[in-house]
């Protein structure tokens, strides 16, 4: 069994419901790559172990940069299994890219925004005003 200390030593894992991301960080990508290696080493011993697997066509990662450095070409995987490599996330509802801008989430929000308007305005002729007030609170408090 391994020691589950070993992948706090070298990241910072966030679990939340059934999902997990582990975040690691270094200024030296060689270090870095040894880092997410010696956390999946431990993390696989601890899968066998406990009879559980990942599903690798449902797990990817992304590697944050800022706008001038250039993404190191990282293989993040085990067992001949290796994940994705994907320019953005969603993380708690939020989606953020690999240089952390709110573009992505901004424009979400915007387009849900213009969807709300819309269907009030249209509502507007045909309902009274506490009625539209519930119908603006059910759709923002479900939809953003």
């Amino acid at each position: 069994m391994t020691n589950p200390r070993i992948i706090n030593k070298t990241s910072a894992p966030i679990i939340f419901a059934d999902y997990t991301s582990i975040l690691f960080a270094h200024s030296n990508p060689i270090d870095l790559n040894k880092n997410i290696c010696i956390v999946f080493i431990a993390l696989n011993q601890w899968l066998r172990a406990n009879q559980l697997y990942i599903k690798f066509d449902k797990t990817n990662y992304i590697h944050f940069t800022n706008k001038r450095n250039m993404s190191v070409n990282l293989k993040i995987g085990f067992n001949n299994n290796f994940f994705t490599n994907s320019s953005y996330t969603k993380f708690l509802g939020m989606t953020m890219n690999n240089t952390l801008s709110w573009n992505n989430d901004i424009d979400l929000i915007m387009k849900k925004l213009d969807k709300a308007c819309y269907k009030i305005r249209n509502a507007k002729t045909c309902m009274s005003v506490s009625s539209l007030k519930v119908v603006y609170y059910v759709f923002f408090f479900t939809h953003l």
